[in-house]
């Protein structure tokens, strides 16, 4: 799946966000780990994914970061996730951080 693909689908679900912005998350989480068929993820690879999209408006963002923000802050990230994984895709293909460090 590429970022163009993951945009038709958020625009499928009724994302308003504007093609230039979905595109941005699509690349970030696309750079992060492999999207593919979706499949239930591990805490630690959610977190992963949802760090690799909230980097897109945060940069300097890490998992420490991350866990600091409240539920709330965090929640159109969870819903782009939960947007693909209607569609029977998601992250989880293989996280490339993983991949490098021989964890799968």
């Amino acid at each position: 799946m590429d970022n163009t693909d993951a945009v038709h689908i958020w625009h499928r679900a009724g994302n308003p966000t504007p093609d230039d912005r979905l595109s941005l998350y699509a690349q970030a989480l696309i750079s992060e780990c492999s999207i593919g068929a979706y499949r239930t993820l591990n805490d630690a690879q959610e977190d992963k994914a949802i760090l690799a999209l909230f980097r897109v408006d945060q940069p300097r963002a890490t998992l420490a970061s991350l866990h600091q923000v409240p539920p709330l802050a965090l929640s159109g990230y969870h819903q782009l996730l939960h947007e693909l994984a209607r569609e029977g895709f998601g992250p989880g293909s293989g996280f490339h951080a993983e991949r490098r460090m021989g964890h799968v």
